[in-house]
């Protein structure tokens, strides 16, 4: 019902004649799909460098507040993002997201421990042997060193998520069980 009503409201109010798959409607695109043969909903790169952008700006380094208070932020907007857009395509998209948003959490976190030493002990306490945590706790940059795999086997997606971050596929999964 909520499709047809969608679709109805689509093609009452496109005043142009051109094609569907380049028409944007209250954020969304369109696109064919061969197989069901009929036209999907998608995000488009506007609407998701939107979101990334908003992400960029809860996790920014400069932002000196509580690592919690931050992951309580992010959770909003990917809840408010995935609650809109959860009647689209939209798992990869969210897949996406959350290796972008772990990426920028982690460089936040890494930012926190400050000095080479405290990162040191901080590896050590999370599980990591004392040669890779030395090799990680060096002099690079954040972005260098939370891509390696010491720095994302220490803070992994497991204890992201009981550090309150909130996983935007899982999120989508349940949105999408409570509508259905």
């Amino acid at each position: 019902m909520f499709w047809r009503m969608l679709f109805m409201y689509f093609f009452i109010i496109k005043k142009y004649n051109d094609s569907t798959t380049k028409a944007k409607y209250l954020g969304f695109a369109f696109y064919y799909q061969f197989q069901e043969k009929k036209y999907r909903m998608k995000v488009p790169k506007k609407s998701l460098d939107k979101v990334k952008k908003k992400v960029r700006k809860l996790t920014s380094r400069k932002w000196s507040v509580s690592n919690s208070y931050k992951a309580k932020k992010i959770a909003e907007v990917v809840r408010g993002w995935i609650n809109y857009f959860k009647i689209g395509s939209i798992l990869t998209v969210s897949r996406k997201l959350d290796t972008v948003i772990r990426y920028r959490f982690r460089m936040c976190i890494w930012k926190h421990w400050k000095n080479p030493k405290t990162r040191y002990k901080n590896l050590v306490k999370l599980g990591i042997s004392k040669k890779n945590a030395k090799c990680a706790a060096g002099f690079h940059g954040y972005a260098r060193v939370c891509r390696t795999k010491t720095v994302c086997y220490a803070m992994s997606n497991a204890r992201l998520k009981k550090f309150g971050l909130l996983s935007a596929e899982e999120y989508l999964c349940k949105a999408r069980c409570q509508v259905n």
